[in-house]
């Protein structure tokens, strides 16, 4: 079992090179293209909501966990059941990454006016994490700095980076039908993201390198080259051990900065022509066809002032100083000034930073099969990379998903088969009983000794007034 000491954890934060620690928005497979969706489908495509057969949705509660990495395992442990169990990093030479995405909704709305027009909006917290570094060797007998140094003598060069991004998020979406006739219909929509932005930081290293020199009885190591820098939001200064919770909490969002994002999108659907419907009854689509632009924007931190770039390492410093040096770290304040004794020049970092928000193209198609089966596929290109050492951006986790559902108004059955932006394939499942959704990404986690790869989500909706729901060709085929 690889077990991380105290100096071998700040060099990872500091260097992010030797050990990946461990954030979809729009994960919710069973949702994709679901005309039950309401209130939370427009987080895949704002032109969606006005297309629910709800007339009234209320999301009570949902929150959604998605992880993806090549590094990081469960040892002698099962989920859920994870009593006895330990987190094993995965040995040998290897670039390494791990991303993690979650998000917690609550009281998101949807309310259509009327058949061409709708209304929904709510509250979100987001996360996201990205860690990646080139590649280095890591020992499942290593638990030492130097003996990680000893294990990376053939390593020319190490670099990596780290980024965190979390924020509260308010949506008002608006969504329309634009043309209608026999054949299909054509909706549009638009969804506004204030954002309040309550978490980032960032750590970078870039091409550090190092030297070995032999002594009588002993050999050390010693920095030569390479650049560094890490930076977080202010308002982590600010808080106060000896205060409330409630008032950190107060304290934080006070001092966090707002940002705007906006996400567009549009929806064509495709009627049975075959299909028999009652007068002023539209009928029930054969394809649902969209496209969506979505998180557009950036979230803006104020920089804290125990930040840096530190360049020109000391190479008189060994690994055993380094050791001493980083024992005792509890703050920001003393990492920086401890950075500052190993690198010759420190350069202070500009007084804000911005990380990209997960701005992406979705393409959505979904089938109607007929006796209340379904299959879509969806298609989500991320127009940012998070591989990039020199840019502080965040990104979704799927590329390509398809998704066979059975679905009827209270029940529904749902099995996602994925290809992410990974390059992993993962299998998941998902269950609808009533007002509740539950589902996991990837069933490898349920077998011993997983990959920390996969995660769930769980959702909760009412849909409040169904009486005075609009009565369509897709609700009586549906009941």
């Amino acid at each position: 079992m690889y077990k991380i000491p105290p100096i071998l954890l700040i060099s990872a934060l500091l260097c992010f090179l030797v050990i990946p620690q461990n954030g979809i928005s729009q994960h919710y497979h069973a949702l994709h293209g679901s005309s039950y969706a309401g209130a939370a489908s427009m987080f895949n495509n704002p032109a969606s909501p006005v297309n629910s057969v709800h007339r009234w949705d209320l999301n009570l509660f949902s929150f959604q966990l998605a992880n993806s990495t090549n590094s990081v395992s469960i040892q002698n442990g099962r989920i859920p059941a994870l009593a006895g169990a330990s987190i094993r990093i995965t040995p040998g030479t290897r670039e390494r990454w791990l991303h993690q995405q979650m998000d917690l909704d609550l009281l998101n709305a949807m309310y259509k006016i009327n058949s061409r027009t709708s209304l929904a909006g709510g509250l979100r917290i987001r996360l996201y994490d990205h860690i990646r570094t080139s590649a280095v060797n890591v020992q499942d007998s290593t638990n030492t700095l130097k003996g990680f140094l000893i294990n990376n003598r053939k390593t020319e060069a190490m670099q990596g980076t780290g980024i965190h991004s979390g924020w509260i998020e308010g949506n008002l979406n608006f969504s329309r039908v634009f043309k209608e006739n026999a054949r299909g219909k054509l909706s549009g929509g638009i969804s506004l993201q204030i954002m309040k932005n309550i978490s980032g930081s960032f750590v970078r290293a870039n091409k550090l390198s190092y030297q070995e020199t032999i002594l009588p009885g002993d050999t050390m190591y010693s920095l030569v080259d390479g650049t560094g820098s890490f930076g977080y939001s202010a308002n982590y200064d600010a808080t106060n051990t000896n205060a409330g919770t409630a008032d950190n909490i107060k304290t934080v969002l006070k001092q966090s900065l707002s940002s705007i994002g906006i996400s567009i999108g549009m929806e064509y659907l495709i009627y049975d022509q075959e299909a028999v419907t009652g007068e002023g009854e539209p009928a029930p689509y054969l394809w649902k066809l969209g496209i969506s632009l979505m998180d557009i924007g950036k979230n803006a931190y104020t920089n804290s002032r125990y930040t840096g770039q530190f360049s020109n390492p000391d190479q008189s410093v060994t690994n055993q100083e380094l050791y001493h040096k980083f024992q005792s770290i509890n703050s920001a304040r003393s990492l920086r000034d401890s950075m500052a004794t190993v690198f010759q020049t420190v350069t202070a970092l500009p007084s804000q930073f911005s990380i990209a928000g997960p701005s992406r193209i979705i393409l959505n198609a979904d089938r109607n099969l007929g006796n209340h089966f379904y299959i879509n596929a969806q298609l989500s290109l991320n127009l940012r990379s998070t591989f990039r050492f020199d840019q502080l951006n965040t990104r979704e986790l799927n590329l390509i998903s398809i998704t066979p559902r059975w679905e009827t108004l209270n029940w529904g059955f749902y099995l996602p088969v994925q290809y992410n932006a990974q390059g992993q394939w993962w299998m998941g499942a998902a269950f609808k009983a009533g007002p509740l959704i539950a589902g996991i990404h990837h069933i490898g986690l349920l077998k011993k000794d997983p990959s920390l790869n996969g995660g769930g989500y769980i959702m909760l909706s009412i849909h409040p007034f169904r009486k005075r729901n609009y009565g369509t060709r897709l609700d009586c085929v549906t009941r």
